[in-house]
């Protein structure tokens, strides 16, 4: 299958399942949880600060967007249960 007819299979099938939603079925075995939903947002930062988070990105390798949502969810992860017993 090239990636034409793959998209006009998944497009497809993504109709038969609005339809069968419409039609009020329960449509939630065709929901995998794989896909997270996702909202983009814009950020300023001050220089400096972005400096020493691409300094800190380089350190552990990832990317500036990833680190930026890995220290967010700890984080929230030490305000929302609590710091970690040693």
């Amino acid at each position: 299958m090239n990636e034409k007819s793959i998209k006009r299979k998944a497009s497809e099938d993504i109709e038969a399942i609005a339809e069968r939603a419409e039609r009020g079925e329960d449509v939630s075995t065709s929901f995998t949880n794989r896909h997270v939903a996702k909202q983009r947002v814009n950020i300023d930062f001050p220089l400096e600060l972005l400096r020493q988070i691409d300094t800190e990105c380089q350190r552990v390798g990832v990317t500036r967007q990833a680190w930026i949502k890995m220290v967010c969810d700890e984080r929230l992860r030490q305000v929302l249960i609590g710091p970690k017993k040693n």
